[in-house]
């Protein structure tokens, strides 16, 4: 195994994210164009893309488990690129729910829930690409607050619309459809949120100062 450039373990936790832009993209226009006889289908393309970055993960670690310097500690990148793929993995489970309880009426909700996922993707992925210059990047915190701000808004919409959910009444099936579904979307903006962290914890151990919001 050749010695790999610095730069190598920055573009791979990019490419890790792009993978869950990628999946969130799909995800929210399968919702919001809902058309349950394409389902199918459009579970197959995210299957495709979860599988590629589970590759892409499983390749990455075995580079940096034979790599002599990585320009992080280990520990921190291997923990960092899982939490970036545990956000593709939950996305494609949201999908997954979908279909499984066989939903044929997407809530409103539910889309607000998928655009909160992609603005949290995009949002990563904007972390990422500053991470490699970190030490003199003036972006990366405010951005890192606002993937928190993103969760917060998640977690608002997740309490309101699941006491609605259960004061309406609906049908046991369907709730319990809706709430395993509405779970898993939830638990994206979360591991975004996670991955945002893990960032945080990397700029405290490598850094003499960390820029504040004022700085920016």
């Amino acid at each position: 195994m050749g010695i790999r450039k610095r730069s190598y373990y920055f573009e791979e936790l990019v490419r890790g994210v792009d993978y869950a832009c990628q999946s969130a993209e799909i995800l929210y226009t399968s919702l919001k164009r809902f058309e349950p006889e394409h389902l199918k289908e459009m579970m197959s393309t995210l299957h495709n893309i979860e599988h590629t970055a589970d590759e892409a993960k499983h390749d990455f670690i075995y580079t940096l488990s034979q790599a002599l310097f990585p320009p992080l500690a280990r520990e921190d990148i291997h923990h960092l690129i899982q939490t970036i793929d545990d956000v593709t993995d939950n996305v494609e489970d949201v999908l997954m729910r979908v279909f499984m309880f066989n939903i044929q009426v997407i809530r409103p909700e539910a889309i607000q829930f998928a655009a909160l996922i992609v603005s949290c993707c995009g949002k990563l992925k904007e972390v990422m690409k500053e991470l490699r210059h970190f030490r003199r990047s003036s972006r990366i915190y405010g951005l890192i607050v606002e993937i928190n701000t993103l969760e917060e808004e998640a977690d608002r919409l997740y309490v309101d619309t699941m006491r609605e959910l259960y004061c309406n009444r609906l049908d046991p099936v369907e709730t319990l459809a809706w709430t395993e579904t509405f779970d898993r979307m939830e638990k994206c903006c979360d591991c975004c949120e996670h991955a945002a962290n893990a960032v945080e914890k990397i700029l405290m151990k490598n850094s003499f100062r960390l820029l504040t919001p004022s700085q920016n």
